[in-house]
């Protein structure tokens, strides 16, 4: 019971404060004591087996580093500060206290979110298969899944596509990882993985390059260690956050807006000149409405319920109606439509005009408080790290660690570690689940994996 209650301390010392700027920090930093008293306690005192992939370290380092960790640019901003200059006289203190608000919201669902993981025990021996891979496996396994996810995005089950795309990326790491180990097939490693990452910042998707370069530290991790992979890692994130979000905006107005081929995008990137205060000011914006989605946690603290009830079964009925096929129901409403509904009604989306594309779904911190506050944050949160231990569980029984974990679970269960409104929570998560036994009948017809 001991490690239960340790996880509701920030909590409970929350409840006693009334300033809004150490009721903050104590929030904050409660997440970052959870996340060191978590792998602690699985490593020493659950005695699992922790690697950096398991997600316990990697999975709940990026979901609730984004979610927990990244709000403190957007607090610094509130204080009229711009990185550690003074740029506005006074702090706004009534966003503050909302910032505030919403800390105590995320740190309290960050400890049910731990429980639930702790409910789950660790599944324990060998998996269920071997790999029976060769040096060029995984990067035979990328070209197939992108050639295969291209062909299915406009089919019936395009949603394949985004797993097969995701699972060529990381097989493509995987590879260069292997390369690098066996100092074999470097050049065309290299080639393949650098091709992957310009496709992917010409897409418009951050995504499409910030997972690679992660997953590619983590593999490094693992091989070199911590202080010699930290010497090129850390320098590496601080140039990609230091250009890529200008840059990125750039691509997005070009391709997604303009309609322009990624030779006109490349054309027009390489033609314009970003100055230095330009670089300053994007990443700032980036880091304080990017990075972090704590500015929109705090309109909906302002609309529910004061202004409108809580939703109480109705985002959950839409996170069922998500499961149906629209083959089966063909009017079914549309999960991206429902979810922005929600953003639209209480004002944290303002559409400006009739084709305005603006997205702006709310992540599952805001769906959960908007269902019936802490009732429903503690109760989605539980049930979230319950999900997120049986699917380690199931992936690394069936297929280890190396292929279940470091690849199979962040192809198919990548949502538990960003997070998403309900409507592509309880859909991808479902579908995920059913995948890994589609999944292990391919691997075993093309005799890629054998029983142990």
């Amino acid at each position: 019971m001991a490690k239960f209650f340790l996880l509701f301390i920030p909590s409970l010392l929350c409840v006693f404060i009334n300033d809004p700027n150490a009721l903050y920090l104590t929030a904050w930093l409660g997440s970052a004591y959870l996340i060191i008293l978590s792998i602690y306690t699985c490593k020493y005192i659950l005695n699992e087996q922790i690697g950096f992939f398991s997600p316990i370290v990697l999975s709940q380092g990026l979901f609730w580093g984004y979610t927990a960790l990244t709000s403190i640019f957007y607090f610094i901003d509130q204080h009229g500060y711009e990185f550690f200059e003074r740029v506005k006289p006074f702090a706004n203190i009534e966003e503050i206290k909302l910032i505030a608000q919403a800390q105590v919201y995320i740190v309290f669902a960050h400890a049910c979110y731990l429980t639930g993981y702790y409910l789950i025990k660790a599944k324990r021996g060998q998996p269920k298969y071997l790999l029976n891979f060769k040096n060029n496996t995984y990067f035979n396994l990328s070209i197939a899944s992108a050639i295969l996810a291209a062909t299915l995005q406009f089919a019936p089950i395009a949603q394949l596509s985004s797993y097969l795309s995701l699972f060529s990326t990381i097989c493509a790491v995987h590879y260069f990882g292997i390369a690098l180990r066996q100092k074999r097939h470097i050049p065309l490693a290299s080639i393949y993985l650098i091709s992957i990452l310009i496709i992917g910042f010409f897409s418009g998707m951050k995504e499409n390059t910030i997972y690679p370069i992660i997953f590619l530290g983590i593999i490094a991790y693992e091989n070199y260690g911590v202080f010699k992979t930290s010497l090129f890692f850390i320098p590496l994130m601080a140039i990609y956050f230091y250009y890529v979000p200008t840059y990125n905006a750039k691509v997005r107005e070009s391709r997604w807006y303009q309609n322009k081929s990624t030779i006109e995008a490349f054309d027009e990137l390489s033609n314009t000149d970003f100055d230095a205060e330009v670089l300053k000011n994007n990443n700032w914006t980036f880091l304080t409405d990017r990075v972090s989605e704590i500015s929109m946690f705090t309109t909906y603290l302002q609309s529910v319920p004061q202004k409108r009830p809580y939703y109480e079964f109705e985002i959950v009925g839409y996170g069922l109606a998500s499961l149906v096929p629209r083959f089966i129901w063909p009017d079914k409403p549309s999960p991206d439509a429902t979810a922005q509904k929600r953003a639209i009604e209480n004002g944290a989306l303002i559409l400006n005009y009739a084709d305005d594309t603006t997205s702006a779904k709310p992540q599952t911190i805001v769906d959960a408080y908007l269902s019936y506050g802490y009732l429903a944050i503690a109760i989605t949160y539980l049930l979230f790290g319950i999900v997120l231990k049986l699917a380690l569980n199931l992936c690394y029984a069936k297929l280890g660690y190396e292929f279940g974990i470091s690849t199979i679970f962040y192809c198919l269960f990548s949502i538990l570690s960003r997070g998403g409104c309900f409507e592509n929570l309880f859909n991808t998560i479902t579908y995920a689940f059913i995948l890994i036994y589609v999944w292990i009948e391919v691997l075993k017809k093309y005799k890629l994996i054998i029983k142990n």
